[in-house]
This record gives C-alpha cells, sequence and structure tokens, in this order.
C-alpha cells in the first residue's frame, strides 16, 4: 500500500486482483455461503451490505425476488450486477446506506462489520432499511475461536482472522465474540440475535461431530467455530 491510497483505491485493486483468480470454490466448499443458505427464507427483497463481486446470488437465486447490493468497489460493484445483483457504489464508512427506509425484508452483511470504522453506526443503518418484522443475516471471524486464543496466550502473537494479506491484519480493524455481537445488534435496535451453526459441516468432518456431541453446540459455536453467525430480526 502506497502512501496516499485511500480505502476506495485499496478495494479497487484488491477486487481487480481477486476477480482473476481462480474461483473460489476450487479450494473446497464455502463454509459462510452454505451458512447463509441454510438460515435465509424467501423474500422479495433482499439487500446484500459490502456485496463485492455478488458471490450471494448463488444462494439468493430462487429464494429472493430481487437481490440488492452495495460496495465502496466500482470493480466490485460492476461484477456484481454482471451474476444479476441490482448494485450500487457505497462508502460504508461515510454516512447513511443510499437506500430508503423499510425497503428490504432480508439484508446481509457478510465479513464486512470487521472492516468498517463504526460497526454500530453500520447495523443501525441495516436496521434502518429493514422493513418491521425484517431480518439480518450477518458473519464475521470469530476471535474467540480456540486456535485464535491459543495463539494469543501460548506465542505471544495476535491472531489473523483473515488469509487475505493485501494489506497487514487483512483490512479488519474489529474483533467480535458472539457476546459483543449481541450487545451491538441489541443496540441498534434489533432483538437479542440467534446464533447458528453451518450444519454441512459435521457431513465433512467426523471429528467435529464427536466433538459437537461431547460438549454441546453452544459451546461449540463459541470455540470451535472459526466464524460467527447471526440472524437479528427487526421489531
Amino acid at each position: 500500500m502506497r502512501a496516499g491510497t485511500t480505502i476506495k483505491e485499496l478495494y479497487e485493486q484488491y477486487w481487480e486482483e481477486r476477480r482473476h483468480r481462480i474461483n473460489d470454490a476450487d479450494f473446497g466448499p464455502d463454509e459462510i455461503l452454505e451458512g447463509v443458505e441454510s438460515a435465509l427464507d424467501g423474500a422479495e427483497r433482499l439487500l446484500d451490505v459490502g456485496c463485492g463481486i455478488g458471490n450471494l446470488i448463488g444462494v439468493a437465486h430462487g429464494r429472493c425476488g430481487a437481490v440488492h447490493g452495495c460496495d465502496v468497489s466500482e470493480v466490485a460493484v460492476h461484477e456484481a450486477c454482471g451474476r444479476g445483483v441490482i448494485g450500487v457504489c457505497a462508502d460504508l464508512n461515510c454516512g447513511a446506506l443510499p437506500y430508503r427506509s423499510g425497503a428490504f425484508d432480508w439484508a446481509t452483511c457478510l465479513e464486512v462489520i470487521e472492516h468498517v470504522v463504526d460497526p454500530l453506526q453500520l447495523l443501525r443503518e441495516l436496521h434502518r432499511v429493514l422493513r418491521p418484522a425484517g431480518r439480518l443475516i450477518l458473519t464475521t471471524p470469530n476471535i474467540r475461536y480456540f486456535r485464535n486464543v491459543a495463539r494469543l496466550v501460548w506465542r505471544g502473537e495476535f491472531p489473523h482472522t483473515t488469509t487475505d494479506t493485501f494489506v497487514w491484519g487483512g483490512g479488519h480493524l474489529h474483533y467480535f465474540t458472539r457476546r459483543d455481537l449481541s450487545g451491538l445488534l441489541v443496540m441498534a435496535g434489533f432483538e437479542p440475535p440467534r446464533f447458528l451453526i453451518n450444519a454441512r459441516q459435521f457431513e465433512r468432518s467426523w471429528k467435529r461431530r464427536v466433538l459437537a456431541r461431547i460438549i454441546g453446540l453452544e459451546w461449540f459455536g463459541e470455540w470451535i467455530c472459526g466464524g460467527i453467525l447471526a440472524v437479528a430480526r427487526k421489531p
């Protein structure tokens, strides 16, 4: 990252490079999208905040009437629109989302909240654009994941919660536990969230199946899952 580079320029470069790589699916299942698939019911209008190149469209197709998305990167939004997303450019660190209040049945915010300067402001905006009884699906890395805790305690190194290396720490500014997210969501006006686990991981790993039976799903989600998947309802 050269001196004077803006956040927008940084993410333009990131998505320009990433969209030319081999499809992420070639490296194995996308557990984040698998989790979203299990949580998402039908919706007339869905908003994907921080939509990137529109990977969510594969999950939303057939479940949602219209999929809208916004992202700071023009490169990413152009790619997302080509996949069927109704996309606009928006800087999540600069004021209100470019949508009217109560416009959407569902919103998704996948691996985004850790990148913004003010997570609470973003959640308040997501609350605003949802209709009453609308729901938000939110994912973020789990800083309480046992490998993260072990790295901090035993190695004296702060854990890296992403494999992205385009800037130090992959551009992550904040780190969350389930309790952190629950508190923020309630402060933003949502009901206390439900925390889900991607059940398809158990089809691929007998070790995880056994461990989940021994310690229970709640503790499994707190300590063994590398990510957090929350679903919150607007009253």
